[in-house]
């Protein structure tokens, strides 16, 4: 049977050369699109480069367009949900159904979310951004970035909290380096308005690395094309939204903690940051 989405497996511990290794293997796997498959190289790259890289294993499906809906209903990915004994399963919807079809996506929101408990791994919502210059095509709705992002914080920060599920707040990040440099919020799109550059999909695996682990990604050395004036500012305003402390370096012969502490301890920490924007509410593109 032709295999109907693309599945990109990163096995950490081939690439990297971080001495300090995590009693045991942490296994992180992402359900969602484009979204997911432009942040993939990047956050397998920064993970990598970090003291837990050894022990980490990333699963990315990320077939283009996709809704949480449409995973639910593809037997082949829930099954990869309840067999791949995870410990975290990442999941992002098309980058406009949570705001235009709030109800749609909080139903397959919750459907997979009962699967990822029962197969007893942690849930986390990859709250995405609004793009660019507002959705063109609802454009009454959401005639700006502003509109379009309040809604999509809205509905991700109340389904995490129904499901008792960890937020990544990428999508308030993203809002953060917007208002502090505006510049620098433009070149987090690509020529699109809609997908991540270079520097957004480095901004959203610096969120994720802090509220899956719980510190600062401003300590993992990450070789790229963006300069350190702004990888500082994306890491200041990682730390912020995910709630945790800047720190300077790790200890070459740090113990990292045990996988059942560090899943324990992300259930309702600063991971789950939630905002109160709000907005108000019809067309899909990819």
């Amino acid at each position: 049977m032709k295999n109907i989405f693309a599945t990109f497996i990163i096995f950490i511990g081939a690439f990297t050369s971080v001495s300090a290794v995590a009693e045991e293997e942490v296994r992180i796997l992402f359900v969602g699109n484009s979204y997911t498959g432009g942040i993939r190289k990047a956050f397998s790259k920064l993970v990598a480069a970090s003291p837990e890289g050894s022990a980490v294993k990333i699963e990315y499906i990320s077939p283009g367009g996709r809704t949480l809906a449409s995973h639910l209903k593809n037997p082949s990915v829930t099954q990869r949900i309840t067999d791949g004994k995870w410990d975290f399963v990442v999941l992002q919807d098309q980058s406009q159904t949570p705001a235009v079809f709030p109800d749609k996506f909080k139903n397959a929101a919750i459907g997979l979310d009962k699967l990822i408990d029962a197969s007893g791994a942690k849930t986390v919502f990859y709250q995405t951004w609004g793009r660019r210059d507002g959705d063109k095509r609802n454009i009454k709705r959401f005639p700006d970035y502003q509109s379009m992002q309040g809604a999509l914080s809205k509905n991700y920060t109340s389904v995490a909290k129904e499901c008792d599920a960890i937020l990544a707040p990428v999508g308030d990040t993203w809002a953060n380096v917007r208002k502090v440099d505006p510049k620098l919020g433009k070149a987090l799109y690509a020529g699109d308005g809609s997908h991540p550059s270079e520097r957004g999909a480095y901004l959203a695996s610096c969120v994720f690395y802090a509220t899956i682990f719980a510190k600062d990604p401003g300590t993992i050395k990450y070789d790229s094309r963006i300069t350190k004036e702004e990888m500082a500012t994306i890491q200041r305003a990682a730390r912020n939204t995910v709630g945790v402390r800047e720190t300077s370096a790790y200890p070459a012969d740090q113990k990292l903690p045990s996988k059942s502490s560090l899943i324990k301890g992300r259930r309702n920490e600063g991971a789950g940051y939630f905002t109160d924007d709000s907005s108000t509410f019809l067309s899909l593109t990819e």
